[in-house]
């Protein structure tokens, strides 16, 4: 089925060239496999270096996204971690792509702009990519000083810094680099027994995966009980539940800012609902992956299903290439979704220079 979609305004993105190009974890691996020296041949090199080059030409950027961020938790060697750093900050710069609920609240923004008309408290204007992991988690990162009261006072510490402002701004990006670094590499082991007393669990932020992995393995059971739903309005239903588990809350706060009391009066119909939601890229990404893989009453859901459908709503809209797992490209281009949103979708890493030539 063709879409309409309402790209919203508000989510600033970047003029081309360069190509967004976004890849999935594994295939960070694989990159990282290659510069470690795991992955010798002739090709391995070849495509390292055509990425290598294309990035430092701007023909192409390689953002990475919170998913990235939280999957790299589960790598438990310390020296896998950081081969993978090593790729990463050469091929991103760790430039992201912003948050799903960012990319949400701006989609349901231009909705209901379009539905209601300007919301009052209008949203500020946000990039796509952007740079490090605050803003892959849709948060500022800025590093503030305070006095003794709370007050913020960074502009006047900064212009009163002894060796100067530019040395200021020197020392902050630095440590924003290192925290950018740290994060991926984690602790070490000394210092992890200090930070899990005082809080440190890495192991939670994987959590909101496994909580929704198996959500959707509890619902695929119940639709096993009625078959019928797998045969008939299947989209429907997983679009009411994307609805109720990820942007109820950001519609119902746009609602009430603009005095609007009721949805029944923005959709009076389950097809008024359906074209006005649907005309969401990224709400559009997400429930046509979950439909496709629930019409397969024997898939098994897993974590990962969960981290790439996150992810890929968010790059399959607005990026040119997504590089991800066999099955999501599969899933990706068998509904025509690919399609709908122009975008080249690929599980083969070393197909990727075919597209960016």
């Amino acid at each position: 089925m063709e879409r309409s979609y309402l790209w919203p305004l508000t989510l600033r993105m970047p003029v081309r060239p360069p190509k967004i190009v976004y890849l999935d974890l594994n295939h960070w691996i694989t990159l990282a496999q290659v510069v470690s020296g795991r992955r010798d041949g002739k090709e391995d090199k070849d495509l390292f270096r055509f990425c290598l080059e294309s990035a430092e030409s701007k023909s192409a950027v390689y953002p990475i996204s919170l998913s990235i961020y939280t999957e790299i938790h589960k790598i438990k060697d310390p020296q896998r971690r950081r081969n993978l750093r090593r790729v990463i900050e050469v091929l991103s710069q760790y430039m992201v792509v912003t948050s799903r609920a960012v990319v949400a609240t701006h989609e349901i923004e231009a909705l209901l702009d379009q539905k209601v008309g300007p919301n009052p408290v209008p949203i500020n204007t946000m990039d796509y990519l952007d740079w490090g992991v605050y803003r892959a988690m849709g948060m500022t990162g800025d590093i503030t000083v305070k006095s003794e009261s709370g007050e913020d006072v960074t502009t006047a510490f900064r212009q009163s810094f002894a060796d100067g402002p530019e040395a200021f701004d020197r020392i902050v990006s630095e440590a924003r680099l290192e925290l950018n670094r740290q994060v991926i590499d984690g602790p070490s082991q000394d210092d992890e027994f200090e930070l899990r007393r005082r809080g440190y669990n890495p192991e939670a932020i994987l959590e909101q995966y496994e909580r929704e992995a198996t959500n959707e393995a509890e619902w695929a059971r119940l639709l096993d009980s009625e078959p019928r739903w797998r045969r008939g309005r299947l989209r429907d239903l997983v679009s009411a539940r994307e609805l109720l588990n990820h942007v109820n809350s950001i519609l119902k706060r746009g609602c009430e800012e603009r005095g609007v009391g009721s949805l029944k009066s923005l959709f009076p119909s389950v097809s008024d609902a359906r074209h006005a939601f649907d005309s969401m890229p990224s709400f559009d990404a997400s429930v046509t992956l979950k439909t496709s893989i629930h019409k397969n009453g024997n898939h098994h859901w897993s974590n990962s299903d969960a981290h790439d459908i996150h992810a890929l709503a968010v790059a399959l809209p607005y990026c040119d290439v997504v590089v991800t797992d066999r099955a999501m490209a599969s899933q990706a281009v068998q509904s025509r979704l690919a399609n709908r949103l122009n975008t080249v979708v690929l599980s083969d890493l070393f197909q990727l220079p075919y597209y960016l030539r």
